[in-house]
């Protein structure tokens, strides 16, 4: 079954993810190949001719997705537990500044940053400074979360997957591992719910033979590999849907960077490889250090520590992060990422993480500004302005968030998951706090 789109174009999309990662391909050829075919079984057959591809001799990334090839290469062991106090108003914080920016983006999610500026321009509400308006220039927009009609965080897979780990860990602990995800999707997340990545790793995983509903099997992560749960006819693999699943494992080890990138990547390789785990471990460790390090740079060094540091990611963060404490305008700032962005897909790890951080780095102390330059700079947006909202309120705490920006949520959200629909966020952030102060040792 090809699941999340058709045959040939799950293959088309796979000459982009081979290039990126290294395979020596040319793929024009393919994608002529790929046109001309005439049945499954030839697009099958070369399938299997593109997974055997040779990597390039002169690709000068290292980057692996095991755990502890990945430890092996970055600093992740010169990281260490805080024994500072972690405070209920960052936790509060924390969810809140998700919800506040992922129902900033929701509305404009896909757009181009030209298009979403000329928006708001039309609006008469440029610079950006709060939710999309609902009318500009004699056009609506009919999202849920528009400045009209925002009456609490509406259903999004951003705030979803962290109500999801919240009850994953609530259930198993945080020494789960990549099955015990793929088996709570599968009793607790709609197969609807997920698109690309997680649509094609859920399922491989449910066509997996062993897979049963009465007991985990023997060796079950190593049936997941063998199985390439994560990458059969999977191009998303280092795609966003990993990145924005860290935050229940941020918050449940605030403070311990390391268990939060751990618990991140028993998440990510579920569905992701290298730099798409990455992703997911990078901003596991950077929220979680938001709770008890206040300084910004050191925020940044811990989380870069748990990537290996041959990686794209790795690059890319240093990149980004050296590029917002530039003398950079802001416009210059915002037309520089603009033009690494198109290097990749507009759903893609990479350039989405170069966003987050450019944001963070250069409004560290500013939630309003930090959440708005992550959605102006367009592309993902409701995910992008989630993952700096959750920093920044865990950074700042509840009395760094504006008002007018908490008030329009009116203390709910909804994810489609019993029993939290229509659900008070700060009850959330404080079941969130008393689990993390009362789970079994991390990872």
């Amino acid at each position: 079954m090809a699941g999340y789109n058709t045959l040939s174009t799950l293959l088309t999309e796979e000459l982009d993810q081979l290039f990126e990662e290294g395979r020596a391909i040319d793929k024009e050829a393919f994608r002529t190949r790929i046109a001309s075919a005439e049945s499954k079984e030839q697009l099958m057959a070369l399938y299997h001719e593109l997974q055997a591809l040779p990597m390039r001799e002169d690709y000068p990334y290292c980057e692996p997705s095991l755990l502890a090839e990945i430890e092996a290469q970055s600093d992740a062991s010169t990281l260490q537990k805080s024994h500072a106090d972690t405070r209920e108003d960052d936790f509060y914080g924390a969810w809140l500044g998700r919800c506040i920016g992922c129902a900033w983006g929701q509305p404009v999610e896909g757009w181009r940053s030209e298009d979403i500026v000329t928006w708001y321009k039309e609006a008469g509400k440029y610079p950006i400074r709060s939710y999309v308006p609902t009318v500009s220039g004699g056009r609506r927009n009919e999202g849920p979360a528009t400045d009209e009609k925002i009456c609490g965080m509406p259903l999004d897979d951003d705030t979803r997957f962290t109500v999801l780990y919240y009850l994953l860990v609530k259930e198993k602990g945080t020494a789960f591992d990549s099955w015990d995800v793929g088996d709570h999707w599968s009793r607790k997340l709609p197969f609807r719910f997920v698109c690309t990545a997680e649509n094609q790793a859920y399922l491989n995983f449910l066509n997996i033979d062993q897979c049963t509903p009465w007991c985990k099997p023997h060796g079950a992560v190593e049936l997941l590999r063998e199985a390439k749960v994560n990458t059969y006819l999977n191009p998303y693999r280092e795609w966003i849907g990993a990145q924005i699943r860290c935050d229940a494992f941020a918050y449940l080890a605030a403070g311990d960077p390391l268990a939060a990138s751990r618990m991140a990547h028993a998440d990510a390789y579920f569905s992701h490889v290298k730099n798409g785990i990455y992703g997911e471990m990078f901003f596991a460790a950077l929220i979680a250090a938001a709770f008890t390090e206040k300084d910004i740079n050191v925020c940044f060094e811990t989380a870069l520590a748990v990537v290996p540091r041959k990686s794209r990611f790795y690059e890319t963060a240093v990149w980004a992060r050296d590029l917002a404490k530039s003398d950079l305008s802001r416009h210059a700032l915002l037309d520089t990422l603009l033009t690494f962005s198109k290097t990749y897909n507009w759903v893609h790890t990479l350039n989405n993480a170069a966003f987050c951080i450019a944001a963070i780095t250069r409004y560290s102390h500013d939630f309003r500004r930090a959440v708005a330059f992550a959605v102006e700079c367009g592309l993902d947006t409701d995910c992008n302005g989630a993952t700096v909202g959750s920093f920044m309120g865990a950074f700042l705490g509840k009395q760094g968030i504006p008002e007018d920006l908490s008030a329009p949520l009116q203390d709910t959200f909804s994810v489609g998951v019993a029993p939290y629909d229509h659900y008070s966020i700060r009850s959330f952030a404080r079941e969130v706090k008393a689990l993390h102060d009362t789970k079994d040792e991390p990872i």
